[in-house]
């Protein structure tokens, strides 16, 4: 009599007949629910057995051990209901220089020189500018890089003064350099005031003042009143 371990090598030697080997637990799993539903049906065989002969009766068996593996083993293959699922990683966002560079250039009574690190990391931005040497003062201000945009071949680059020892150009003052590429690149700053009883109270962000300036024809100024820059300056790519 063929037992239960005799179906498991016959359908093992199947399996391994086939042009892709099945994984090994799908196979497991399908044995082992052929031999749980052989046990659960024992009585239905036995008293239907007069109706098939010994080899009808193995055909059976085997055409139930070949289905039960070909729909188990989907539930191992990548990318199907109930198997592995697919990963795919989660592209990380690199960091892309939007201005680098020590320079120069005459903004008058906000600054001479400027050092510009500012980066932008899918929708942030960050970095800092620093301006020094105004004309006819001393002093520096450091502003806190917050916001960007570009507009046909101009670069605005903003944000929040975070310490300033300039007595024109206070903390919490929003500033907006306008870089246009070129040889020599140029450069124009907007700068904002703090509220007084006399001047309206200033942007509550860098994006608001950013807005204000090119409703008031900023992005035309930085093409006709913008100053040369000296220096290496990086305006990415």
């Amino acid at each position: 009599m063929r037992t239960d371990h005799d179906l498991e090598r016959a359908v093992r030697a199947w399996v391994a007949l086939g042009s892709e080997q099945l994984p090994e637990p799908a196979l497991d799993a399908a044995l082992d629910q052929i031999t749980k539903t052989n046990q659960r049906h024992a009585g239905w065989l036995a008293r239907r057995i007069h109706l098939m002969n010994g080899n009808a009766l193995k055909l059976g068996l085997a055409a139930a051990a070949i289905i039960a593996v070909a729909v188990l083993g989907l539930r191992f293959l990548p990318g199907t209901v109930g198997g592995p699922a697919d990963s795919t990683p989660t592209p990380v966002p690199t960091a892309e220089t939007l201005a680098s560079g020590s320079v120069a250039a005459n903004l008058g009574d906000f600054g001479t020189t400027f050092d510009l690190d500012a980066t932008r990391t899918g929708d942030d931005v960050s970095g800092t500018i620093v301006g020094s040497n105004p004309q006819g003062g001393e002093g520096a201000y450091t502003v806190d890089v917050q916001c960007t945009r570009t507009i046909d071949n101009l670069l605005l680059i903003g944000g929040e003064v975070t310490d300033s020892t300039y007595e024109l150009i206070a903390d919490g003052a929003y500033v907006v350099f306008a870089l246009v590429p070129g040889t020599p690149a140029r450069m124009l700053i907007g700068v904002d005031v703090l509220g007084t009883d006399e001047v309206p109270a200033p942007a509550d962000s860098c994006e608001a003042y950013l807005e204000t300036l090119l409703s008031d024809g900023f992005a035309r100024a930085a093409a006709d009143q913008s100053a040369p820059i000296n220096g290496e300056l990086d305006l990415g790519s």
